[in-house]
Formats: structure tokens, C-alpha cells, sequence
């Protein structure tokens, strides 16, 4: 185990890098587990931003503009979609509501008579679906022989229920930590693209080295032998940091790990790893520069995360920023972290996705491989 050996000495030669990313890793887990506390402790309702875009013009449209104006700011907006998304995206507003032409139709019909644009970093977006479904319940409620009823309407709407908290003693689904865990294991996997290339490629980047391949080629070790330990050294190395987030969010939110699909958040990581490493062969049979190996970690870890929901939510990019995002496994990684499920089932296309990417990236990088060693013949 010579080579392996060897593997791991230049893997921890390097290792200021790996607990740079790190380190800035848990800093920003301990931000999120410090705001996901406050979200914890409490709901209180806030006026909120709202665009309001009125196709309808009705009625019944004009006692939903009313009725949210009683607690909200609204401002008029025009319709038009990648604009609307970019005012949620700046915080301009925390969302918008477009009311189509027949509204009062399809309130009828008790179909989706709403398009609403949220912004789903807040909290505060589940209080406004509140307040929508409320309305649309009893508008519903108040339609009588042939036309809605605005003064029943307004009367329901007014009226205030009683509530008295108590303390629950079964332990339920808490959507905080749910959320936490989400944006945890999101941002684990944009380290894990950093973190795999600069590391694993700049120690492939050494054995690539042309001294290096020479004394490998006058020595008695075999070919497959050799590889067999360089992989296993990539594989060992890769599981170690895996198993660091992992701890990490046990270690910040162990107490909650039964509230939420633990099993989805490793099962994915691990997936996802080892599409990552595939491309992280590809690289090392593309290029031994470490400056260019540097260079794409950077470019491929805050690229791909930024086009792919790690940074921004997948809900509010723009429809071609996400066709984008679809070429590469971290949308699907993402996609996963973000679901709720109630079996490994129902996310097995996204798995399937990401390991179809792995075996894509590996046999590219096996390519390049037997290129350049009939090079060096």
C-alpha cells in the first residue's frame, strides 16, 4: 500500500485547504442554526410587500385587493415574469399575486385561481397562503344562487377566532429544522465540488507529475495495482470529509434528526460525492496544471451552485437559468435536499440522475486516459 500511502501524505499536505472550506462551512451552518433558533421560538405576522397584478377586475378581485391591503403594503406591478422574479429575488417585494381574467370562474369551480410568486427564503410567505386560502374559503362559502355575496364575505372575514397555545406533547414534523437541514446539506455539497477538485486534483496533479510516472514505470508495481491504491486513497479521502458534514449536522441539530428523513440527506450526499469525484477523474485526465485545477474548483463549486438553487431556491431562478442547471448533478442534489418524501422511492429519478452523470464523467475521463497513456509510449 505504498502508493495509497503516499496518496494520503500529499492529501494531508494539503489539508489548510480542505479545513479553510470547512471552517467557512460551519460558520455559515452556525448562522443558519442561530436564525432557524429565532424561527423556532414563534410566528408573528408582519405586513408584507405585495405586487398585485389584476387581470380580473371583478368584484370578488377587488375584495381580495381590499381584504389584503388590511395588513399588507400592495403595490401595482406589471406582469411580467422574469421582472417579477427579480423584485423577490432583491427583496423588493416579498411577493406577487396575479388574479386571472375569469378569477371568479375558477373560484366557482374550486380550481387554482391564483398565480403567486413568493419569496420561499421567508417565513413569512406560509402566512400569506394563510390569509389566501381564507379567503378564497369563505368567497367560496358565500357564492348563492348565481353571485358571490361581498357583504357575508367581508363579515366572515372579519371575524377573529379565539386561540389558545398549548404545549404539544408528541414530537411533529418541525418545518424549521426541516428547512435547516435543507440549506445545511445544499451547502455541503458546494464545499464537496470545492474541496474534491482542488484537493484529489492537486494530488493527482503530483502523480501526473512526468518524474513521477517515470520512476512509476521503471518500478515493479503493476498497473492496476497502482490505480487500485490511488482510488482507494480518493475513496478513503472523500469519506473522511463526507463523514465531517455529517457529524457536523448531527452535532448542531442532533435532536431533531428524528423529526426529519434523516436517511434522504446522507443517502444523497453520498451519491452526489461520488459523482463529483467522477468528474474530478475527468479533470485529472484533462489537465496537471494546478492553477487551472484551482481555477475550476472555484468556477465549478460557486458556478454551479449559484445556477442551481444552493445559493438562490430553484423557485425563484428564471426557467432557462434552471434548463442550464440541468445539465449538472448538483440541480438534482438539490432537488432532493428540498423535497419532502415519504420513501427513498420517490426521489429515485434524481439518484438515478446524478449517478448517470457519474458513469458519463467517468468513461469521458477513462478516455482521456488511454489517450495519454498511448501519449507516453
Amino acid at each position: 500500500m505504498t502508493v495509497y500511502k503516499y496518496f494520503i501524505k500529499i492529501a494531508l499536505k494539503n489539508r489548510g485547504i480542505i479545513l479553510t472550506y470547512i471552517a467557512v462551512f460551519f460558520a455559515i451552518s452556525l448562522l443558519l442554526g442561530s436564525a432557524a433558533t429565532e424561527r423556532e421560538a414563534g410566528f408573528i405576522a408582519s405586513s408584507l410587500n405585495i405586487g398585485i397584478v389584476d387581470h380580473g377586475s371583478s368584484e370578488l378581485s377587488a375584495a381580495l385587493v381590499d381584504y389584503l391591503k388590511e395588513k399588507n403594503n400592495i403595490i401595482d406591478i406589471i406582469d411580467d415574469q422574469d421582472y417579477i422574479k427579480e423584485q423577490i429575488f432583491l427583496e423588493v417585494l416579498d411577493a406577487v399575486i396575479v388574479i386571472p381574467e375569469d378569477f371568479e370562474q375558477k373560484v366557482i369551480d374550486k380550481e387554482e385561481a391564483l398565480l403567486v410568486y413568493k419569496d420561499v427564503r421567508k417565513p413569512q410567505s406560509i402566512q400569506l397562503e394563510n390569509q389566501l386560502n381564507r379567503f378564497l374559503a369563505f368567497a367560496n362559502a358565500s357564492y348563492e344562487n348565481g353571485s358571490f355575496n361581498p357583504g357575508d364575505l367581508r363579515r366572515a372575514l372579519t371575524v377573529k377566532a379565539e386561540v389558545e397555545l398549548v404545549k404539544s406533547e408528541g414530537r411533529t414534523l418541525n418545518q424549521a429544522a426541516s428547512q435547516w437541514f435543507s440549506i445545511y446539506f445544499n451547502f455541503a455539497g458546494y464545499i464537496t465540488i470545492a474541496v474534491y477538485i482542488a484537493v484529489i486534483g492537486l494530488v493527482m496533479a503530483d502523480f501526473n507529475d512526468i518524474k513521477i510516472k517515470n520512476r512509476i514505470k521503471i518500478s515493479s508495481k503493476r498497473f492496476l495495482k497502482l490505480n487500485r491504491e490511488i482510488y482507494t486513497g480518493q475513496l478513503s479521502l472523500a469519506l473522511l470529509i463526507t463523514l465531517v458534514f455529517i457529524a457536523g449536522s448531527i452535532v448542531f441539530k442532533g435532536n431533531f434528526i428524528g423529526e426529519v428523513n434523516f436517511s434522504k440527506y446522507i443517502i444523497n450526499l453520498l451519491v452526489f460525492s461520488f459523482s463529483i469525484l467522477c468528474v474530478t477523474f475527468l479533470i485529472n485526465n484533462l489537465t496537471r496544471n494546478k492553477f487551472f485545477i484551482n481555477a475550476l474548483a472555484t468556477v465549478l463549486s460557486l458556478g454551479t451552485s449559484f445556477i442551481s438553487g444552493v445559493m438562490v431556491p430553484q423557485e425563484i431562478l428564471g426557467d432557462r437559468v434552471l434548463a442550464i442547471a440541468k445539465f449538472f448533478p448538483v440541480y438534482y442534489f438539490v432537488r432532493v435536499n428540498d423535497m419532502t418524501i415519504t420513501s427513498i422511492l420517490d426521489i429515485r429519478y434524481e439518484l438515478i440522475m446524478q449517478l448517470l452523470f457519474a458513469v458519463v464523467f467517468l468513461l469521458i475521463g477513462l478516455y482521456f486516459s488511454k489517450r495519454g497513456q498511448k501519449g507516453s509510449l
